[in-house]
């Protein structure tokens, strides 16, 4: 692919390889590490003028490794100062991870800075955290409820929602299953946004991997929903040899949905942008259609 053809509507990056293959947990489906310079090099081949860089920091996980260290014999005032110790840690390490975004997105302009947040915060905390990013050049929000063990529709967020409303901030989240977690996570299935959407129907909420599949929920949020978008990463791919859905099988559910509402996302490093682009551009759709979903639709909803 050549030219301005591609928006990365969902990427993941780190400081080193390291450190990338580390968070896929074996996972990925290529052997990239998650470098900033890597995916640059990447995006400079395949014709992927910007990318999102939906980085996160997985506190809930990273609390109960913390706290399962604290002795058990240790008297309660002493383990509640403990525990709080560990949650500023924590909340300390997600303050890094964003400042560290937006500095790669200070450094390459084609990357673009979406920042954590988590629902353990306070409101102060969350607030301040918001604002000292938008100073930092940060263009919105990742949520994975999943992983952060929270539904979309919780009231902790809600001052979160109406901040981003109003900065013109999307919010991003992971939809569906959750294939690094417990096969019983369901606080990221696709029934718990509508309250969410309805609730602040001004915020752009982005459904990351569109639920996994549920093309019909997709189709029926994007119809009761402006306000709702969806990216494709995961589901419809070109890394895997064998995928699991047909060209002409994608191109339907694209048309579900609405081409209008669709983005192209890759999941980078798990999967490699350049051969998911270049299959969504293989795809049975018009031209047209190709340009929204490959192009147009991110530039909208993201303002870029």
């Amino acid at each position: 692919m050549t030219g301005p053809s591609a928006i990365d509507a969902h990427v993941h990056t780190y400081p080193s390889r390291e450190i990338g293959r580390q968070a896929m947990m074996g996972s990925g489906r290529t052997d990239y590490g998650g470098t900033p310079e890597e995916l640059i090099g990447i995006m400079a081949g395949a014709g992927i003028t910007r990318a999102v860089m939906v980085n996160m920091t997985p506190v809930a996980d990273m609390m109960d490794a913390a706290i399962a260290k604290i002795p058990a014999d240790l008297a309660p005032a002493r383990r509640g100062e403990a525990e709080a110790d560990a949650r500023r840690t924590m909340i300390s390490r997600l303050q890094r991870r964003n400042a560290w975004t937006c500095e790669v997105a200070r450094e390459h302009p084609q990357l673009v800075a979406f920042v954590g947040l988590d629902p353990s915060m306070s409101e102060g905390e969350l607030l301040a955290e918001i604002e000292a990013r938008r100073d930092g050049g940060a263009r919105g929000i990742k949520l994975h409820p999943a992983a952060q063990r929270f539904y979309p529709n919780d009231d902790r967020l809600a001052p979160v929602y109406s901040r981003a409303a109003e900065l013109d901030w999307p919010v991003i989240f992971h939809s569906g299953a959750f294939a690094l977690g417990p096969a019983t996570t369901r606080q990221a299935s696709l029934q718990h946004f509508p309250p969410l959407l309805r609730a602040f129907p001004r915020l752009t909420v982005v459904l990351g991997h569109m639920g996994f599949g549920d093309w019909n929920t997709c189709a029926a949020i994007a119809r009761d929903f402006p306000n709702a978008m969806f990216d494709c990463c995961f589901i419809v791919n070109g890394t895997e040899p064998k995928p699991e859905i047909s060209n002409e099988d994608a191109a339907a559910a694209f048309r579900k949905v609405g081409t209008d509402r669709v983005m192209f996302g890759s999941d980078y490093p798990w999967f490699d942008p350049a051969l998911d682009a270049a299959r969504i551009a293989r795809l049975p759709l018009t031209e047209a259609e190709k340009r929204a979903v490959l192009y147009e639709n991110a530039a909208r909803a993201f303002g870029v």
